[in-house]
């Protein structure tokens, strides 16, 4: 089979990217003012800052096969090489397109991970969402059975080694957003460290700071001791208790404040690093155990804590477009519950003018959405509502919407 010009996926390693982006967020943090360490807890800059410089992991979808035509090509001599010059004797191949779709940053394919073989996957194009490889054969004097079982072939094998290559990538970034979130950790608290120190150097000097004198440092809370009554002792399908329903909603509100509170660079972040922001939240008081972009009945959900083969809690997490989108997200939301999930969150982040009008827009979609049954009253400081979803389990859902204009 005729071989193309591909490029390989190793131009740049890992740890470069690793070590620069380290030093990027070190240097931001370094100019944290006293308002904005004020304003927020270490626990929660730090889960900012480790998402905002740690890289999203890359997810593969599904492969799609095109036919890609007729292509002409050089003929090569023994050696491989194309015979230079005028004249060059060329053949006719028939091409087939193999297109890898994927969701994530199309630059992180070109960076070699810490753990690799030596023959990198090729490439012919990488796009936004796809990563394309071009496979070209002949047919005069071959048989199709023939044919069909060489670029079957040679297609598993290009998808495994992508395969491979992703994991491999993913285990890093991993692995990245976990120190870099103990790097941050530190780096917060010698900068608040300088801070202090400033701030009192400059009132034994008799100069006004301008600061609130409030450091606003918040030990790590305990991880969460989960309880939840064994299956058995449950006919109900609401099995899951309040208190940790009040307590993951208590997590989301902090962290949704603190960004609300944050710089602009914090308030730009994109849907997918806002929600590993919250994730990363709800994971350092529940031991890790909450997921990201996990499937759950008829779809990925953003959020999912999954626990004894039961789920404590299910989010969404969207941008604000108007009502009608709004309605969209809390059908895919309920969409993806299961009859045993009873406690769920949709969360939107809006950059629009004018919050109150859109908190009562959010407010008005969801008591008129087909599904909704009633407003629960009894949840303190949370907007909680009562669905019915096909299977006829009743699931609270609470609607939380945050300014990030």
């Amino acid at each position: 089979m005729a071989r193309n010009r591909s490029a390989l996926f190793c131009d740049y390693n890992f740890l470069d990217l690793k070590r620069e982006k380290q030093e990027e967020m070190k240097n931001e943090i370094s100019s944290l003012t006293s308002e904005e360490l004020d304003e927020n807890s270490t626990d929660s800059l730090a889960i900012i800052f480790s998402s905002k410089y740690t890289p999203s992991q890359i997810e593969l979808h599904d492969v799609i096969k095109k036919d890609g035509g007729q292509v002409e090509k050089e003929v090569q001599n023994r050696a491989g090489i194309p015979t230079p010059g005028r004249g060059t004797p060329t053949r006719k191949y028939e091409r087939l397109k193999v297109k890898f779709q994927f969701d994530g940053d199309k630059k992180l394919f070109r960076y070699k991970p810490s753990s690799y073989n030596f023959s990198p996957p090729l490439y012919d194009k990488l796009r936004k969402s796809e990563v394309v490889r071009y496979f070209d054969f002949r047919t005069q004097n071959r048989d199709a059975e023939e044919v069909k079982e060489e670029l079957h072939s040679d297609i598993e094998d290009w998808k495994d080694d992508v395969r491979l290559w992703v994991e491999n990538l993913n285990s890093d970034i991993r692995q990245m957003r976990e120190k870099f979130e103990n790097k941050a950790r530190s780096a917060i608290e010698r900068r608040r460290g300088e801070v202090e120190t400033k701030t009192k150097v400059m009132e034994d000097l008799g100069v006004d700071t301008g600061g609130s004198g409030s450091q606003g440092f918040v030990v790590p809370e305990k991880k969460r001791s989960i309880e939840l009554p064994k299956l058995e002792d449950s006919s109900s399908p609401d099995i899951v208790p309040d208190n940790h329903y009040l307590e993951i909603l208590g997590i989301i509100d902090d962290l949704g404040v603190n960004i609300e509170r944050s710089a602009e660079r914090v308030r730009d972040l994109d849907e997918e690093s806002l929600r590993d922001i919250f994730l990363a939240g709800i994971n350092s008081h529940y031991a890790g155990i909450a997921q990201g972009e996990s499937f759950n009945r008829s779809g990925k959900t953003d959020i999912l804590l999954p626990y004894e083969n039961r789920n404590l809690f299910v989010a969404e997490c969207k941008f604000w477009s108007g009502q009608a989108q709004f309605v969209d997200a809390m059908d895919q939301l309920l969409g993806n519950l299961t009859v045993r999930d009873s406690h769920a969150c949709l969360m939107m982040f809006s950059r629009r003018a004018r919050f109150d009008e859109i908190r009562r827009k959010a407010e008005k979609a969801t008591k008129s959405h087909k599904q909704f049954e009633t407003e629960l009253p009894d949840y303190d400081d949370h907007d909680v509502y009562r669905f019915n979803i096909d299977s006829g389990t009743p699931v609270r859902v609470a609607v939380k919407v945050f300014n990030l204009k």
